[in-house]
């Protein structure tokens, strides 16, 4: 049996070292989570080699072996053991990303725990704590060993039931499987007696570490070989749950002679290995996007500037590789972590603002730290962010309501909606706060559903109030557009919440061009056939020009930009009348929004626009004081 034994350990060994090295090969940044790994496999092979070279001292089959040499091999296999629990606790908890105060109070536990069993052993050769000779040869445990082990079972039984407060993911699936491998392992173990299976059940339970799951900071950009976002997310979270500081430096870099049409492949694997090099104390990521580096250090910040300025003052000089010449496009921006970002959703929520974050000053500037100017910006559009977010998955978005009227007889023929998000710190916030962040977050098509269902819900639940006007529109942006079943799904809501479609008008917006978007002018026609009326917003303005009107011959009306007729209307009405002569012989109506005054509103009237619409007819009103506007007889 002792044979056996030794055959079995010896494969559950050379199984621990193959996956310990596969676990090596995977690259990436370095974080806690994946020391803890390295340290798990580390004293996993090394409980396992002890225990090849224990069991037959255990046995008596060594006789040969001196007395201090026995125990002082059973005392370091012993020791191996409680360091290897020790290791495996903290790395199931650290793959789960359980919170800090979670880890640190297990940390404690399993540091109590190791103590004891580190300072029993070695006190046992004396004092017979966790074993003793036998009379006829070899060692037999103590009673202490087994109530050590118990506790080290306990530990990975609370640390399981903090994984279940962890986030789901792949990182807790993993580390769930491994803590009911070795819980399973443990008292199997005790009962099989003689048969010395428990690391060849390791082995197994450390194979979905080192093969299945996904490993913290593993994550590699192929085309620049560093590693990406979610690396960089792994290694922010290591620094916040232990409270350490760090800095950040945002490097935007791109080809000086990029006129060849150099790709992406030939210069950013150079440009990574360059940055490495450059900063070897730092780690470097890719994010992915528009050729941006962040360099990532730990420590304060007064060496880090100085050594980004450094950094910086070489590529502005422009960095010489093979094919090309790398330069910075925009100052460098350095963030000094925690003061920053209190909080990890915070962090991760600041590095996509700073995607987009445009520094002050030339190119080549020096590095320019976050100050509490840019931070208040950065802290503004994160905060119209999170009620955006809120405002999403409430499924609601507040109204208000703008009337457009026929300039012939001022009657009120259509509303305008305009959706409004109420938040208790930043008030009442308009579109222009919110619809750039959700464009930019690939929030829009989600926003534009939640805003067309609000306005149903209205107008299914007071259709009195709605009664007096022909329709209700509601814009649609060219983001929207790229979804194929745009015009299915919003018939299907119009018709689920009982509203006929002929009372709805979607009005085009400007931001983006329709061109490449395959599929647009059937979604128009659907939209269209179902009785929406379509009108093309804001003429004259970004992308709203000639080609829109002409793609779109299902548009039934013309929204003027409102930048446009104030222009003409104080430097040369007649070129707004031409304007409006030529719509009108495509065959559309006019709108002329931005109307403010008695005679901009007399001046386009004679001008020829069919309709009107303006602050100086009414405000946006919420939809009691639409009521109030629509039907002033009835107060």
């Amino acid at each position: 049996m002792i044979h056996y034994n030794i055959y079995f350990q010896m494969a559950a060994f050379v199984f621990l070292a193959a996956l310990a090295l596969i676990c090596l090969m995977r690259r990436g940044a370095h974080t806690l989570t994946r020391a803890a790994l390295y340290r798990t496999f580390a004293s996993a092979l090394a409980a396992t080699a002890l225990d090849v070279l224990a069991t037959p001292v255990r046995a008596g089959a060594w006789p040969w072996l001196p007395d201090r040499a026995a125990c002082l091999l059973l005392a370091a296999w012993m020791i191996s053991q409680f360091l290897f629990f020790a290791c495996f606790v903290l790395c199931t908890l650290f793959l789960a990303k359980v919170s800090g105060k979670q880890l640190r109070r297990m940390m404690r536990l399993t540091g109590l725990v190791c103590c004891v069993g580190i300072l029993a052993a070695l006190l046992s050769p004396w004092l017979g704590l966790l074993y003793r000779p036998r009379a006829q040869g070899g060692f037999e445990n103590e009673p202490l060993y087994l109530p050590l082990l118990a506790c080290c079972w306990l530990l990975l039984v609370f640390g399981c039931l903090w994984m279940r407060r962890a986030k789901p993911g792949p990182g807790r699936q993993c580390a769930g499987c491994m803590a009911g491998f070795v819980l399973a392992a443990m008292p199997l173990q005790l009962t099989a007696g003689n048969v010395r299976l428990f690391w060849f059940v390791v082995a197994l339970a450390l194979l979905p570490a080192a093969l299945g799951a996904p490993l913290p900071g593993s994550q590699i950009h192929s085309a620049s070989g560093c590693p990406n976002y979610r690396a960089l997310s792994d290694t922010l979270w290591d620094c916040y749950q232990f409270h350490k500081p760090y800095c950040l430096a945002f490097l935007r870099l791109a080809p000086a002679n990029d006129a060849g049409g150099i790709s992406p492949a030939q210069w950013l694997a150079p440009t990574a290995k360059r940055l490495r090099a450059a900063t070897p104390r730092c780690t470097v990521f890719y994010l992915s996007q528009a050729g941006r580096f962040v360099v990532f250090s730990q420590g304060s910040r007064e060496g880090f500037s100085s050594q980004m300025a450094e950094l910086a003052t070489g590529l502005n000089e422009g960095w010489a590789l093979k094919g090309c010449t790398v330069t910075l496009t925009q100052p460098a921006i350095l963030m000094d972590g925690l003061r920053c970002a209190p909080d990890l959703d915070q962090a991760l929520l600041l590095l996509d603002l700073l995607e987009e974050f445009t520094p002050d000053g030339p190119v080549h500037a020096a590095p320019q730290w976050v100050n509490d100017q840019a931070l208040a910006r950065l802290q503004r559009t994160l905060a119209v962010r999170r009620a955006l977010t809120g405002a999403l998955d409430r499924g609601r978005f507040a109204l208000r309501y703008l009337p457009v009227l026929d300039a012939r007889t001022g009657r009120t023929v259509q509303l305008e909606v305009l959706p409004r998000i109420d938040d208790e710190q930043l008030g009442l916030l308009g579109p222009d706060a919110f619809v750039p962040i959700a464009e930019r977050s690939g929030l829009a098509e989600r926003m534009g559903d939640v805003i067309f269902d609000s306005l149903l819900e209205a107008m299914a639940a007071d259709p009195e109030l709605f009664r007096s006007v022909e329709r209700v529109s509601v814009n649609l942006s060219p983001l929207q557009l790229a979804a194929p079943d745009l015009a299915d799904r919003f018939v299907r809501m119009a018709r689920e919440k009982r509203v006929p479609c002929s009372r709805l008008a979607f009005e085009l917006t400007e931001s983006r061009s329709l061109r490449g978007t395959d599929g647009v002018p059937l979604l128009i026609r659907q939209l269209f056939a179902a009785g929406a009326a379509i009108t093309v917003d804001d003429f004259g303005a970004g992308h709203s020009n000639l080609t829109r009107i002409l793609d779109l011959p299902e548009a039934g009306a013309v929204k003027l930009d409102r930048y446009v007729m104030r222009t003409c209307l104080a430097r040369d009405p007649k070129l707004l009348a031409h304007l409006i002569d030529f719509v009108h012989d495509c065959g559309k109506l006019v709108i002329a929004q931005g109307v403010e005054s008695r005679q901009q509103a007399q001046q386009l009237v004679k001008l020829g626009a069919d309709y009107l619409q303006g602050f100086y007819y009414a405000m946006p009103m919420d939809a009691d004081e639409l009521r109030r506007f629509l039907h002033p007889d009835r107060l």
